[in-house]
């Protein structure tokens, strides 16, 4: 009998309590900065990408516990990017029927966060750049489990 590939949007060994982070931002830079952070400190599990249409893709393939997004792509605006993921959600395309939280990352230059986003209890922080790793672990703590930053394991 032939192995089948189930057809549900379900990552084969992933477990429903483990912790897990969508990191989109163009600059690789910060994503590794923002993802050696959160698997230093909260131990998630951090899927990353430079591209925001891959970041729409993996935000419907797993449930996410906080998506971290760039205020801006070259094609598309981070707010954009999470409206589309939350309406997918909503309309039954993803792994989960509300959104996760979401930390934007602004460059000095970007535009400011839209007021319908800016008053969005989903919207956990703009963090601006330089990013700083006390913000940023800030930012995340209602999603995940923080260690102590100044604490050895």
């Amino acid at each position: 009998m032939p192995h089948e590939i189930p057809a549900s949007p379900v990552v084969l060994g992933e477990r429903d309590d483990e912790a897990s982070v969508l990191v989109a931002h163009p600059t690789a830079s910060t994503t590794r900065l923002i993802r050696e952070t959160l698997e230093q400190f909260t131990g998630a599990r951090v899927f990353t990408t430079a591209d925001p249409l891959r970041a729409f893709e993996l935000s419907l393939q797993r449930s996410y516990r906080i998506f971290v997004f760039a205020m801006q792509f070259e094609d598309l605006s981070g707010p954009m990017l999470y409206e589309l993921i939350s309406k997918a959600c909503a309309a039954g395309r993803g792994a989960r029927i509300l959104a996760p939280g979401v930390v934007f990352i602004r460059e000095k230059d970007d535009p400011r966060l839209p007021d319908s986003l800016s008053r969005d209890v989903r919207v956990k922080d703009v963090l601006s750049k330089p990013v700083r790793i006390e913000r940023l672990l800030e930012s995340v703590g209602g999603a995940l489990e923080v260690r102590d930053p100044t604490l050895r394991n």
